[in-house]
């Protein structure tokens, strides 16, 4: 991490850290209520789990790209507390959960001794800026890895000063298939070629929850150079239209329905003019992030796990554990493993995976054996799925579980083919999963039938993202829990009867969707 006066900004993070342990001191013997605390953990990257005796914290992978000693450090992290897993977040960081409050203030102190931070992990900050993890190695725009590492230390090291309405999100995405999501950020940026030279097509004001919303795009390109102006623009019109009062209304896209998309955007750019009228932000952020590697000789590799880079003879390896959670003991011999390759690079993803670069064939065949166990290797067995009850404070349902009774009631059914799409599973309306932007998502929650609670998941299906693609996808209305692994039965089925890929089906063949959905609906 290259960031000036980094030991005067560890100091600023150390004194946090102290004050932050009296506060949560407090929480921990009853004096403050969970709302206090929370007010003043989510800012640290910590949240209390449900019912207030253990805790997650979560650790800022800048935009994903984990240099191996960082992987070390937290595989030290699982041995030296006794942690099962950990959660590979669908922001590209990692998550630790069940642990105990000076346990976490540990990590946290240990973390920043390896230049490893926490702040603004959660809270009314600048998040985690999310990078498409392929971004150097395949086909692209451009390589926008320092960009986004960039952006990322930039808010780093101005993160205490910072007073927001809410979160807020900037994306990098590479090429057109926009896998950083850039479309549906608060700030995006998708990497684009004009007349030979590299610019960036500018996405504002989208973000997903309630009244969720794609992003507008800029009608200008920018040059690379000035990144920094649009980051700061966005930031102050942020800060000076959001609604500080009404936390379900505080993100940028509210701004945008509360102006209108054309006035939002004169807005933005009267904004924009006045930072680079009064402050300095250019930058020459030069620098390729791939390594220079020696030619190999063409190797044929398939899987759906297994990615040829456009650099030759090299691959990416996606590890996808299911749900999100990375067992220990594989992480233990990943780790082993990658220390005898200088060459490799380790990325996550906003899928919940990891993505292990520049591989030679034969470490790609490696690493298949050592992740056999956990490895997902079916769209649906790589269904993205928040962390939910039990361990989210504010989630709804158990949006792991789910996942879980869905893979074994296929199996049951003997169902092998890869035919469902990925799933993505939000345990509340908070979509973590982003089920509103998927080809099928579901949004946990409470419905009363018959004055009963019942637990239900509302459907959605037919969102995408993508260069001039995004949508949102449509409700299709309330399933009970326990009828969703039937009703994915009974479309799997369906689709293999008619050969047929599910968005294909969607489009074509949406009434008869509909009669079959009618059995399971509430």
């Amino acid at each position: 991490m290259v960031v000036e006066n980094i030991e005067r900004l560890k100091e600023i993070y150390r004194n946090e850290i102290s004050h932050f342990q009296e506060i949560g001191h407090q929480f921990v013997s009853g004096k403050i209520t969970s709302g206090e605390f929370k007010g003043v953990s989510g800012g640290m990257g910590v949240y209390a789990q449900r019912g207030g005796e253990k805790f997650m914290i979560r650790l800022r992978i800048l935009s994903g790209v984990m240099p191996l000693e960082t992987l070390e450090l937290i595989r030290d992290f699982c041995n030296d507390y006794s942690l099962p897993s950990i959660h590979l977040t669908t922001r590209q960081a990692v998550q630790l959960h069940n642990l105990a409050f000076d346990d976490v203030i540990g990590i946290m102190s240990k973390s920043l001794e390896h230049n490893l931070f926490t702040r603004g992990g959660g809270g009314n900050y600048p998040r985690n800026v999310s990078l498409s993890p392929l971004s150097g190695v395949e086909e692209e725009g451009f390589d926008v890895t320092p960009y986004a590492i960039m952006v990322n230390e930039y808010f780093v090291s101005r993160m205490s000063s910072y007073k927001l309405p809410r979160k807020f999100k900037v994306a990098f995405s590479n090429n057109s298939k926009d896998t950083a999501n850039a479309t549906i950020a608060d700030l995006g940026f998708l990497a684009v070629h004009r007349d030979g030279k590299e610019y960036f097509q500018i996405y504002l004001g989208g973000s997903l929850g309630a009244n969720g919303d794609i992003a507008l795009p800029y009608e200008a390109l920018a040059e690379p150079k000035d990144i920094l102006y649009h980051v700061e623009a966005a930031l102050r019109l942020f800060v000076a239209e959001g609604d500080f009062e009404n936390k379900a209304k505080a993100r940028m896209r509210f701004i945008v329905k509360r102006m209108g998309k054309e006035q939002f955007l004169k807005a933005y750019k009267k904004v924009l003019e006045k930072v680079k009228e009064s402050e300095v932000l250019e930058t020459e952020c030069k620098g390729d992030s791939q390594l220079k590697l020696k030619k190999l000789p063409y190797e044929r590799l398939e899987g759906r796990n297994i990615i040829a880079q456009k650099q030759e003879g090299y691959f990416s390896f996606v590890v996808h554990p299911q749900g999100g959670l990375l067992d220990t003991r594989i992480l233990n011999d990943i780790v082993s493993y990658l220390k005898k390759s200088p060459q490799v690079q380790v990325r996550l993803s906003m899928e919940e995976s990891m993505y292990i670069r520049n591989l030679t064939a034969g470490q790609v065949k490696d690493l298949l054996d050592i992740t056999k166990e956990i490895n997902q290797t079916t769209r649906l067995r790589q269904s993205i799925c928040c962390i939910g009850v039990p361990t989210c404070q504010i989630g709804i349902q158990n949006s792991q579980k789910l996942l879980n009774e869905i893979i074994s009631y296929l199996e049951d059914q003997n169902l092998k083919e890869d035919i469902l799409p990925a799933l993505h599973i939000s345990g509340c309306v908070n979509s973590c999963s982003r089920h509103q932007v998927n080809e099928i998502g579901f949004q946990g929650k409470k419905k009363r039938v018959q004055d009963v609670a019942v637990d239900v998941y509302s459907l959605y299906m037919g969102g995408k993202v993508g260069e001039e693609q995004t949508c949102l996808a449509k409700n299709y209305g309330d399933l009970p829990a326990d009828r969703i692994p039937a009703f994915l039965y009974e479309l799997a089925l369906e689709l293999k009867g008619r050969g047929l890929e599910f968005r294909e089906y969607l489009l074509h063949h949406e009434e008869q969707l509909i009669k079959i959905l009618a059995k399971y609906v509430i």
